[in-house]
C-alpha cells in the first residue's frame, strides 16, 4: 500500500489519540478501503481485458498459420 493511504488510515482511526473513533471516521475508513478495492479491481478487470486480447490475437495467428501449412502439404500431395 502506497504511504498516502496508509497516512490517511491512521488519520481516519485516530490512532494517537486516546479517545475512540467516531463514526465520521469509521465511515471515511470505510469509504477509503471500498475506494482502494474498486480501484484494484478495475485494475484487475483492465489487464484481464488486455491478456486475453493478446491471447486470442495469438490463437487466432497461430490457427491461421496452421491452416495454411496444412492447405500447403494437402495441396503438395495431390499433385
Amino acid at each position: 500500500m502506497d504511504n498516502e493511504f496508509l497516512d490517511q488510515v491512521d488519520e481516519d482511526l485516530n490512532d494517537k489519540s486516546h479517545e475512540p473513533a467516531t463514526r465520521g471516521d469509521v465511515r471515511n475508513l470505510a469509504l477509503r478501503v471500498e475506494l482502494r478495492i474498486v480501484k484494484s479491481e478495475s485494475k484487475l478487470i483492465e489487464q484481464m481485458n488486455t491478456t486475453g486480447w493478446k491471447f486470442f490475437a495469438a490463437t487466432i495467428g497461430t490457427m491461421g498459420a496452421m491452416f495454411t501449412v496444412f492447405a500447403m502439404l494437402i495441396t503438395s500431395s495431390l499433385k
